[in-house]
């Protein structure tokens, strides 16, 4: 085989990255076409080689050429040169894959890159200027920065490693990053260098992948260069990169104070302050952090006593707070003391919340202001709760914002807080604020709780489970079989049309966990892999039989056989046979004559396969015969199967890298149009025969789990659990079993 084995250009990888065969002469610490990789190897010393897909096939624009392309939207404070430096960079095929973005605090990167990411949407007719996501860190963790960014990418991923996963499907995209160095808030301090390191250095590995990342000088910027030493820089502190004839038209527009442009270039947050603050006297010879800290100075002494006062409430908060909450803090003096305050600031990135920027006037009002008293603030906090009948607090009518703000100081105070054991309080908090509240308890060696690690699991920081509801219903499927008390209330609050049955945790950390119905002699069981292959009962998840240890640590598809045994597909397409207390999954040589595949679901004596080419058929053992549609029903490779008898023949549903689910018979035409499609990679489908009807299940990559009835569109229910589902298998009795990386749950449909 031509080509080198690389490491995609990172430096000192690790353990958990990817390794990438290329074609010869490609760079790999440059941009790498999605065609010119041969293929992979997984984390792991042991594991197996996987070909790549999409090597030799170029991607074709699915944008019209004569689209006419859309305009830049405004950029503003003389900003031009800046953001035709980023365009560039974004359409250079042979610069590097990643550009950090620095500058003081203040210098507008945030700003930048908001505009680049408006600038350059996913569908923009040329495809070097294409944001495929936009992701502030600010408060966030490792989980919560990685739920996030993989529900931005249309995934599901609640570890770096799944997201690493997902992501090797070979599609381009572009990542850009804010506010990194604010990353956990002031309770965790080193988050920034741990997204950095955890997340942001591995997803550099990915040759197909860029990354623009706003991160001023510091550890999580060095833990960028020591992977991607040739990474680009645009240090907005540097002159050139702002415009001065549009910055001082910029500066002569901003209400207040009169601001000498020739002083605050070329930061605009400079500028702001400026404007804010009488009498201000600059020497733009020194850098503009050194004027911000002698601006914020000035701006201090000349503030009345009473904004003074506001300002020292708002710096306790830990985060951006809106007005309304501000001015509720001890000390804020009110709305109209707070209107004043917020009067005197720069403008908020995001509109009514605050927080003391630059980073030299927090640093300013934190120097004239005594420790943080924390169980203080948390019961000032709490009192402004409302009260239920009975005298307690009424969390679910409570605003989120103070939930999240009593939490963080509880967490402060103690990182073991009772208040983490609050369900009504989790529910209805902000996440981001929950999943950073368990990192600190985890961080201070406090034994996981049944409700962090479903927390954990459910990785709720992601648009969909915005609503308390949607939260309750994914805690219930985790907290299921670990705290049944707490699921219970859960489920009672989400009223849903499902509910989780049992809960199987995998034997061993890191899965994989897989699962099949049993077929022939295993007719009644189920077959359950999670690092080894056990014969469970569908009806409670015990095993009834030992299981047998398998190596393969990333499964395709697992299915039974007629002879008793098991097939396994692996990540290579290889399909091979398993035996399970001493039956067989197939017997020599019936396995040679398939050809390549890439799904696999066994029927009584009967294969069906999936191709990469899009079609499917449908393979009896026993007498060589051989059905499929007459045309592919997939564009690109099948990617799940499932089969059932129905109608007196045998029902078979695929899902495709296409987004399409569709179903067939052999020997009959398919439908005329899938039975479902979403613009995302189908994971697993399943269908069968139930007290009820035909029950159809499919998952995409992004998370969704779609339950239906046969016939019945608009009934059944569409599920989001926080991780892949990687198989899925129907029960005669209506249950519904989805392996995901850490365990196995089985479902059912209410109703």
């Amino acid at each position: 085989m031509n080509g080198t084995a690389v490491d995609s250009g990172t430096q000192g990888q690790g353990d958990n990255l990817w390794r990438y065969r290329l074609d010869e002469g490609v760079d790999p610490a440059g941009r790498v076409p999605v065609h010119a990789v041969q293929g992979s190897w997984p984390p792991g010393a042991d594991a197996a080689y996987r070909p790549h897909p999409r090597h030799r096939r170029p991607l074709a624009d699915p944008v019209p050429a004569d689209a006419p392309p859309p305009g830049l939207p405004p950029l503003g404070a003389g900003r031009r040169p800046a953001g035709r430096a980023l365009l560039s960079w974004l359409e250079d095929t042979r610069g590097p894959r990643l550009c950090r973005v620095a500058g003081s605090s203040g210098s507008g990167r945030t700003h930048l890159l908001t505009w680049l990411a408006a600038a350059c949407p996913p569908d923009h007719p040329r495809p070097g200027r294409r944001v495929h996501a936009l992701l502030d860190v600010e408060g966030l963790t490792v989980r919560s920065a990685t739920a996030r960014l993989a529900d931005l990418l249309g995934l599901t991923a609640g570890t770096p490693a799944d997201l690493l996963e997902a992501l090797q499907d070979g599609t381009p995209r572009t990542i850009v990053v804010t506010d990194l160095d604010r990353a956990g808030g002031p309770a965790l301090p080193g988050t920034p260098e741990r997204i950095a390191a955890e997340l942001l250095a591995p997803l550099l590995s990915v040759p197909w992948l860029l990354l623009v990342v706003e991160a001023g000088h510091g550890p999580a910027a060095d833990r960028l260069t020591a992977v991607a030493p040739g990474g680009a820089v645009l240090d907005l502190d540097q002159p050139q990169w702002t415009d001065p004839a549009q910055y001082g038209a910029w500066c002569a527009r901003l209400t207040g104070h009169q601001v000498d442009p020739a002083t605050t270039h070329p930061s605009p947050g400079l500028a702001q302050l400026a404007a804010r603050t009488p009498g201000a006297v600059l020497d733009p010879a020194r850098t503009p952090a050194e004027r911000a800290t002698a601006l914020a100075d000035t701006w201090w002494t000349a503030l009345p006593e009473a904004e003074r006062g506001a300002l020292t409430a708002l710096s306790t908060a830990d985060g951006p707070l809106s007005t309304e909450l501000w001015a509720t803090l001890p000390g804020a003096g009110g709305e109209q003391v707070v209107k004043s305050a917020a009067d005197l600031l720069p403008p908020p990135p995001m509109a009514d919340r605050w927080r003391l920027r630059p980073d030299e006037v927090a640093d300013r009002v934190a120097a004239d202001r005594p420790p943080v008293d924390h169980p203080a603030m948390m019961w000032e906090v709490a009192g402004g709760i409302p009260v239920r009948a009975d005298g307690g607090p009424d969390l679910a009518a409570s605003d989120p914002e103070r939930l999240a703000l009593l939490l963080r100081h509880a967490s402060a105070a103690d990182p073991a807080s009772p208040m983490l054991d609050e369900l009504d309080l989790l529910l209805h908090a902000e996440p981001a604020t929950v999943t950073a509240a368990f990192q600190r308890a985890e961080d201070a060696g406090t034994p996981a709780t049944a409700l962090a690690e479903a927390w954990r699991l459910a990785a709720p920081d992601r648009a969909a489970l915005a609503r308390p509801a949607d939260r309750a219903a994914v805690l219930h499927a985790w907290l299921t079989g670990r705290d049944d008390t707490s699921a219970a209330y859960c489920a009672e609050l989400a009223a849903a049309r499902w509910h989780t049955v049992w809960n199987r945790p995998a034997a061993a950390a890191g899965g994989p966990c897989m699962t099949a119905l049993g077929i022939g002699p295993r007719t009644g069981s189920l077959l359950l892999l999670d690092g080894a292959l056990h014969l469970a009962d569908p009806a409670t998840g015990e095993l009834s039989l030992p299981g047998a240890p398998l190596t393969e640590p990333h499964p395709r598809a697992l299915t039974a056989t007629a002879f008793g045994g098991a097939l396994l597909l692996d990540a290579s397409g290889t399909l091979g046979s398993i035996t399970l207390d001493g039956a067989v999954g197939a017997p020599p040589g019936a396995l040679e004559t398939l050809g390549p595949c890439t799904a696999v679901a066994g029927h009584h004596d009967a294969l069906v396969l999936g191709h990469p080419d899009g079609s499917t058929s449908h393979n009896t053992l026993s007498t060589g015969v051989t059905r499929r549609p007459e045309t592919p029903l997939h564009d690109g490779p099948v990617t799940a199967l499932g089969v059932t008898d129905a109608d007196g023949g045998t029902l078979v549903v695929s899902g495709g890298e296409d987004g399409r689910v569709w179903t067939w018979m052999p020997g009959r035409p398919p439908l005329p149009a899938p039975v479902d499609q979403r613009p995302h990679p189908v994971t697993a489908t399943a269908l069968g025969a139930t007290p009820a009807g035909l029950l159809l299940a499919a998952a995409w990559s992004d998370g969704l789990l779609r339950l239906r009835r046969w016939g019945e569109r608009h009934r059944g229910a569409d599920i989001r659990l926080g991780a892949p589902i990687r198989s899925l298998a129907v029960t005669p009795d209506g249950l519904v079993i989805a392996a995901l990386p850490e365990a196995v749950l089985a479902l059912t449909l209410v109703g």
